[in-house]
């Protein structure tokens, strides 16, 4: 390593300043950019929270490799929120007035970002990428939120005109989590089904349940062809097994989350067989190129962890955060993270859908493509498709 202008003792001293910088976070540089996230790393949705946490620091660690982005290193503070929405706001504001960090980056969970928009707003502080679905988030457009996630709403609303022009189904049924977030995703999909006729069967459950036998023996009643899952893969294998007990086979399909290899995991790849789910990232066994990179790196980075769709979307959140930062000069500020993330035009991570933010609009996909599970491993099975 070269020191310009310094003599040879200051030089030794310089490179172990440097050496003992990158070893240890706290001691990173004053050009070192530090961004936030928060998720539920402690209790029954940590699987979740530690997967999107992986993929983000999976990310960091590469890139800083690398020698950071336009002469910054990252460093990445995490938060524990436990998934509840006041420990969020605590979260994050220990985040900003503390820890000083510029941006939030890919948080976890529809209410718990919610949570933090109106402090975010006020304090002018980005939210990147969150793992939320909600189109609250982006409609009306706020200044200072920023999704790549196609909205849930979306999803269903495509998922439903899949369901009905490409596989004919005239008696549809929805297993869905009674919140915000699955109110949402019934929204969509109802809006799509009333333009063809096709009624809709609404069976609600509260986050949490463990038994779904009511739920299901009424969309058996239903006469439902096809039962459109609204949630987390546990449920949807808990779903899918009472269906077994009960002897009944419907199609089953769902958003996003019910494409995640845990859920063949939970249910058993019998079970999944032929469930259709909408794609919002690629496969984990895609054969393409940066999806190879993405396994590799979290393998050489956090190699005591499993790649999962949600440290992909991590991983994905840490790169469109880059594409932000490689084009500012000077030091990094809030304002300047928005200016250039309101500049990312058709950005192809290879990960997901291409990805525009505009002053205008923020939520920057809305590209999705169907999977298929076939003999454990969810396929995709179409191209990527724009929602109307």
């Amino acid at each position: 390593m070269k020191h310009f202008g310094l003599s040879p003792t200051k030089a030794v001293l310089a490179a172990l300043t440097c050496t003992l910088a990158l070893g240890t976070p706290a001691s990173f540089a004053a050009d070192t950019v530090k961004i936030g996230f928060t998720g539920p790393l402690s209790g029954s949705l940590s699987l979740l929270g530690q997967g999107v946490r992986d993929g983000l620091e999976t990310y960091v660690k590469y890139i800083n490799d690398q020698g950071g982005v336009n002469g910054h290193k990252l460093e990445l503070i995490a938060e524990d929120d436990g998934y509840e929405p006041m420990r969020t706001l605590a979260a994050v504001k220990k985040l900003a007035e503390q820890n000083n960090v510029v941006a939030m980056v890919t948080p976890v969970g529809t209410p718990n970002v919610a949570a933090m928009i109106s402090y975010a707003q006020e304090r002018k502080l980005p939210i990147l990428a969150p793992y939320a679905f909600s189109h609250t988030l982006t409609t009306p457009t706020k200044s200072h939120v920023f999704t790549t996630l196609p909205e849930v709403r979306v999803q269903a609303n495509v998922l439903g005109k899949y369901l009905v022009d490409e596989l004919k189904h005239k008696k549809i049924a929805t297993i869905y989590q009674n919140d915000d977030f699955g109110q949402d995703a019934v929204a969509g999909l109802e809006a799509r089904l009333q333009q063809s006729n096709v009624p809709l069967t609404k069976l609600p459950f509260d986050r949490g349940t463990t038994n779904f036998s009511g739920v299901v023996a009424q969309a058996k009643q239903s006469g439902a062809e096809d039962v459109v899952f609204l949630g987390i893969p546990r449920d949807a294998a808990l779903i899918m097994k009472e269906a077994k007990k009960m002897g009944w086979a419907p199609q089953f399909s769902g958003h996003s989350a019910l494409g995640d290899p845990q859920t063949f995991a939970l249910a058993g790849k019998n079970l999944v067989e032929g469930a259709i789910a909408v794609a919002v990232m690629e496969p984990l066994d895609s054969q393409k190129p940066e999806v190879a990179e993405f396994l590799a790196h979290q393998k050489q980075y956090m190699s005591r962890t499993t790649p999962t769709t949600y440290s992909m979307h991590g991983y994905n959140a840490g790169r469109v955060f880059a594409e932000a930062l490689k084009n500012i000069e000077g030091e990094v500020t809030s304002d300047k993270i928005v200016e250039q993330l309101n500049k990312i035009n058709n950005l192809n991570t290879g990960l997901m859908g291409p990805i525009t933010f505009t002053p205008e609009q923020h939520a920057g996909s809305q590209s999705v493509a169907f999977m298929e599970a076939k003999d454990g491993k969810w396929v995709i099975v179409t191209d990527w498709v724009k929602a109307d």
